[in-house]
């Protein structure tokens, strides 16, 4: 023990219970007594302004060179949702290192993970490799030719995953959130999550990032694959005989990022294989612990299936997601929601299935005249397997709760379930208004514009209004397709003059500086309607209102979720919203699939 450098913090349990703990491994000696899995010494990199000084180097270099060294550290020192401290006027904190002055370079480890160690605070990392030791060497004079900036990559990365990626990655995430808890378990020990963990990383940060993280970015995949591939083959011919929890961690770490690094790529390759894996596991026995992880798995590739029924061109997939039966007795919110999405599995499995049924009803009407026998016999069968799907959103037991009886995050979940399901209705009386008629006969013999003003723009307004409720930076991940649903359904009944001059404009986020919404609201609610202007609508001020709602929270979820899914959903709204706009006062019907499809602004919106 004489020359091992040991951390002061020991494992977490004996840092919680506040003990002494003596690094036994692989388990410590108070955990060993106490019965407790011990759950190891990994620790956290900070960096340590201790022993720096300063230099004025004339050395060159990038310009931007301090701006990317100071962000990523400061990635590293805050976790999302905190406030960086603000700069000091003294030197950047960075660890240096007798290394050239070129930018750090970002190619993902070849190897497991480095050991780590504090000493006095600075950070103390040692390569298991030959590689060069990475130090920070407070007495060692610096020349200017060597002047250069440590940052670990893979470390940084993997930081980085714990610190925000999980957080933002998980609808309902905590400390008991199994891929929180197999990536702390795993990370550091098998080679597919070490470099899945560093792709889905990079990913997040490329767009911030694209100078440091662009090579990393581009290699952790390839990485990350290889790896995944060699782990495969041992699971299919049977030489992993446990239960391949960092097998699927990989997969549906890599299945969701891709997106982020190319907006149209939608990681079905890998969700394919887990599919597989998650399939040839049901004939495996499992133990308690076993069937609870496949049980979790098993909603993930739920929510993940769900994603794509949005925008997969896939037959296959579509034609999966239709197979799936609906669930009787759906709860709103179970009792026990699930730890990565948050809203039940159930609910996600009618909304897939309504919003598959939608694209395939579209694709047929876009690839035939409508007029064939079997054009119109295919249109027949959705309309039953619609009221079969809405007859089953109907039957969710979604009572009416007393909100001030719910903690904070119950009353999240609460309020994104009910916006799912009343979404996945949404969705099935746009493509469907036979189904509308059903409800109310009288409606019938009425136009589309009265059905549509009647059913299903209320309905809209009501989605925006309950994802009004949910606060930005809660349950992130699961927002954007709420605002693209409602989005689909915020139309506009009729042209309504704005201005005084002799041009009409509609009422939409193109003329932002108009006066309408402003004059009703500094009018008590019972005299807005009597204020509006002539020609004006209550409906078309809380349309153009929740248009300008929904856009203004995809822009705030871009800003703290990946940005390139994100910015197609806006781009894919306001096409729809110009081609909804364009039709008022036509007959025309142009449903926001068939934009989707025309345009190509399609991407994994969660």
């Amino acid at each position: 023990m004489k020359n091992k450098q040991k951390s002061r913090s020991g494992c977490r349990t004996c840092k919680l219970r506040r003990l002494r703990c003596d690094e036994t491994k692989p388990a410590c000696r108070n955990c060993s007594q106490k019965g407790f899995e011990c759950p190891g010494y990994q620790q956290r990199l900070q960096w340590s302004t201790k022993h720096e000084r300063p230099w004025n180097s004339t050395t060159s270099g990038p310009e931007n060179f301090n701006q990317l060294v100071s962000a990523a550290s400061e990635s590293i020192a805050h976790p999302a949702g905190e406030q960086p401290r603000q700069p000091s006027s003294g030197p950047a904190s960075v660890a240096t290192s007798d290394c050239g002055d070129s930018l750090p370079h970002t190619t993902p480890s070849p190897s497991p993970p480095s050991d780590t160690s504090y000493e006095d605070g600075s950070m103390v990392m040692i390569k298991r490799d030959s590689s060069p030791v990475l130090r920070n060497i407070p007495e060692a004079p610096l020349r200017a030719p060597l002047l250069q900036p440590v940052v670990d990559i893979p470390s940084f990365l993997i930081e980085h995953w714990f610190k925000s990626v999980c957080g933002s990655w998980s609808a309902y995430d905590s400390q008991n959130n199994p891929y929180r808890q197999l990536t702390s378990l795993h990370w550091s020990t098998s080679t597919p999550v070490f470099y899945a963990l560093q792709a889905i990383s990079a990913a997040s940060l490329v767009e911030r990032l694209p100078h440091v993280m662009k090579e990393t970015a581009r290699a952790a995949p390839r990485m990350a694959t290889e790896a995944i591939k060699k782990e495969l083959i041992a699971f299919s011919t049977g030489g992993q005989q446990k239960f391949p929890s960092q097998l699927l961690l990989s997969l549906f770490c890599m299945s969701s990022s891709m997106c982020w690094l190319e907006s149209r790529e939608l990681g079905l390759q890998y969700l394919k294989q887990a599919r597989a894996v998650l399939k040839f596991l049901d004939k495996w026995e499992l133990d308690k612990k076993e069937q609870q992880l496949l049980e979790f798995f098993n909603g993930c590739l739920i929510y993940e299936e769900m994603l794509r029924s949005v925008v997969s061109e896939n037959e296959v997939d579509l034609s999966n997601i239709l197979s799936w039966p609906e669930p009787s007795q759906v709860a709103l919110v179970p009792g026990n929601p699930h730890a990565w999405t948050g809203v039940s599995s159930d609910v996600f499995r009618l909304f897939g299935k309504a919003i598959a049924l939608c694209r395939r009803s579209r694709t047929r009407w876009r690839h035939n005249d409508g007029t064939s026998y079997r054009a119109l016999q295919g249109a027949m069968k959705d309309i039953e397997e619609a009221t079969a799907i809405e007859e089953a959103l109907l039957a969710v037991d979604a009572e009416q709760i007393d909100h001030s009886q719910l903690s904070e995050i119950d009353r999240h979940l609460y309020d994104a379930a009910e916006a799912y399901r009343l979404s996945s209705l949404l969705q099935l009386y746009e493509s469907f208004p036979d189904l509308i008629t059903k409800r109310i006969p009288d409606l019938a013999v009425a136009d589309g514009t009265v059905v549509w003003n009647t059913w299903v723009s209320p309905l809209a307004l009501h989605v925006a209004n309950i994802l009004e409720t949910i606060p930005v930076a809660s349950m992130r991940c699961i927002q954007p397709l709420l605002c693209l649903c409602a989005g689909s359904g915020l139309r506009f009944g009729n042209k309504v003059p704005l201005r005084t001059e002799h041009q009409t404009y509609l009422l939409n986020l193109e003329h932002p500086g108009t006066s309408i919404t402003s004059a009703i609201s500094t009018c008590p609610e019972t005299e807005a309607a009597s204020s509006l202007p002539a020609g004006v609508t209550e409906s078309a001020v809380k349309t153009s209102q929740a248009r300008h709602f929904i856009m203004e929270r995809l822009e705030q979820l871009e800003l703290s979720l990946p940005p390139k899914p994100i910015g197609v959903a806006k781009q894919l709204l306001r096409a729809v919203w110009s081609a909804y706009d364009e039709e008022i006062g036509t007959p025309r019907r142009t449903h926001w699939l068939d934009v989707m499809s025309n345009t190509g602004l399609h991407s994994l919106f969660g």
